[in-house]
């Protein structure tokens, strides 16, 4: 028989004491918002005993804490059987200990970071080598090898949210991380110039060679005095779609600029994003 509701109604402290109890065997499947994120999670029981959890790229224990520490969001059970490696080895009263001193200390990790969405990044006047870090505090140092957010260092590590953000403090603290602002693209300062192709001009001129695309009309409206914002609020097109259209251009050669490699790298990441 299965078992569903919403965790505001029935905590998951609850639900994991009524499995335990009526030493259940199936999988309990949780989706629930965390730090403003949808996350997603099961906990699979044998007998009433936890024996795995996953929760995105986390598996096992990490992601039980993980997915404790949703307050809000629904549930379902379902008994069935299923073909799982043990990777819990604690009882459920243990798990929920921990979960709940975890709970308690990232209350107080979170009045110590900066905001989730404060981006981060290595710091290269410091010297990792000289400090000694632990395989774990190595790899979530790497999440920042390329700028991000907190909020997204939290979705691509493989430790629960408790591990990563102790260690970002501890990475911070110890100065190997640093707040940085991300770079912010001014497409009023973006001013292409077309590349003469003398027969495609020509064409042009002859009426013979109109825009097809998008793409193409900005093309058109590129004549070395517009700036991108220009061209953008004359074609009615978001700042997204504004420079997706100036970074294929780019590479089909058909314009040119006067821009940093730097810059351009991160144009191209800013139109690759969703």
């Amino acid at each position: 028989m299965g078992v569903e509701g919403n965790i505001k109604d029935f905590p998951l402290v609850d639900v994991l004491n009524l499995l335990s109890f009526g030493a259940k065997t199936g999988i309990l499947k949780i989706n629930g918002k965390k730090n403003r994120e949808d996350l997603n999670g099961e906990i699979y029981f044998l007998n009433g005993k936890i024996v795995d959890a996953n929760s995105g790229v986390k598996k096992g224990e990490e992601a039980f804490y993980d997915i404790f520490l949703i307050d809000e969001g629904t549930f379902s059970f379902s008994v069935k059987d299923f073909k799982k490696e043990k990777t819990i080895e604690k009882n459920l009263d243990a798990l929920l200990l921990e979960g709940i001193r975890r709970a308690d200390e990232l209350k107080g990790l979170q009045s110590k970071l900066p905001n989730f969405d404060s981006f981060l990044e290595t710091n290269p006047r410091v010297n990792a080598t000289e400090i000694k870090l632990s395989s774990d505090e190595w790899q979530i140092l790497n999440l920042f090898r390329d700028k991000r957010t907190i909020r997204d260092a939290l979705k691509i590590s493989t430790f629960s949210e408790f591990i990563t953000l102790r260690t970002i403090y501890l990475l911070l603290t110890l100065n190997l991380l640093k707040t940085t602002e991300e770079e912010k693209i001014d497409i009023s300062k973006i001013i292409p110039k077309r590349v003469i192709s003398p027969v495609k001009d020509t064409l042009s001129i002859l009426g013979l060679s109109g825009p097809k695309n998008a793409c193409d009309k900005v093309l058109f409206k590129i004549d070395g005095s517009k700036s991108l914002q220009d061209i953008a609020l004359e074609l009615r097109l978001s700042d997204k779609e504004i420079l997706s259209c100036f970074i294929k251009l780019l590479k089909e050669t058909k314009i040119l600029v006067n821009i940093s490699l730097d810059k351009l790298k991160l144009i191209e990441k800013l139109t690759k994003e969703e």
